[in-house]
């Protein structure tokens, strides 16, 4: 049999420490407990003195989100994505994770990761991490994010919105009907609820559906129809992702 793995969790949220370590304690033998970090640069201090074999991560953290963190990594061990958000599942595929758990994480959906983690083996030489497991039919990609508002939480689909804009400590969210939801997140975590492969950020205060985008006018962006700069540090990625350079 082989060795148990070290397992490392970084998430700000202290009751997701106690779940995961009340996980592995049951799990003799199979993992064992490679400590504790509340945020992005702690673990990143964390895995230059202790490596470990599998990262457990969340995704929306302050300061320096998840999937930043694992961008900043440049030989990763094992990564295992721990999200309330279905929608973070096509970048984690993306960056090559090892596997995708949705909160709140059911004890025999992480026994699964475990022993698929151990079917794979012992990280790879170089350190380069555990080959990266196909999408589990238990979390399948979102077409869709759930937003709330005054009046409740409302599905809103990827396809019908159009843009976010930016509105102080609130997001405004334009949808293709004409309808503008309020709702109290910043941009930053839009951002990361969002597919990146539909949405970018071609402003400081707007994200934009790609599938909405009608024509690039100079730095002006028209987005259905409404007319929206585009911010000079962004330009280029805006070219880029609309296929014009």
């Amino acid at each position: 049999m082989s060795a148990p793995l070290r397992c490392l969790l970084v998430d700000d949220e202290p009751l997701a420490h106690t779940v995961m370590r009340a996980y592995l304690d049951r799990l003799p033998g199979l993992a064992t407990w490679a400590g504790s970090c509340y945020g992005a640069v702690e673990a990143l201090t964390a895995l230059r003195t202790a490596p470990v074999d599998v990262l457990f991560l969340d995704v929306d953290m302050p300061g320096l989100t998840g999937l930043e963190l694992l961008r900043a990594l440049p030989q990763p061990p094992a990564v295992v994505l721990c999200t309330a958000h279905a929608a973070h599942a096509l970048d984690a595929f993306d960056l090559g994770v090892a596997d995708y758990l949705l909160k709140p994480i059911r004890f025999e959906r992480f026994v699964k990761t475990v022993n698929r983690l151990h079917e794979l083996g012992k990280p790879l030489a170089g350190g380069s991490g555990f080959p990266p497991l196909p999408p589990s039919p238990a979390a399948p990609v979102a077409d869709s994010v759930f937003l709330k508002t005054d009046a409740g939480t409302e599905r809103v689909r990827f396809a019908d919105l159009h843009f976010v804009e930016g509105y102080g400590n609130f997001v405004k969210c334009h949808l293709a009907s004409g309808r503008v939801l309020l709702t109290a997140e910043t941009l930053k975590l839009m951002e990361s609820q969002l597919p990146a492969a539909q949405f970018i950020r071609i402003h400081k205060s707007y994200l934009v559906n790609l599938t909405a985008v009608e024509r690039l006018s100079g730095n002006v962006l028209l987005v259905g129809t409404r007319e929206l700069p585009v911010g000079s540090t962004y330009r280029q990625d805006v070219l880029r992702q609309l296929h014009l350079r």
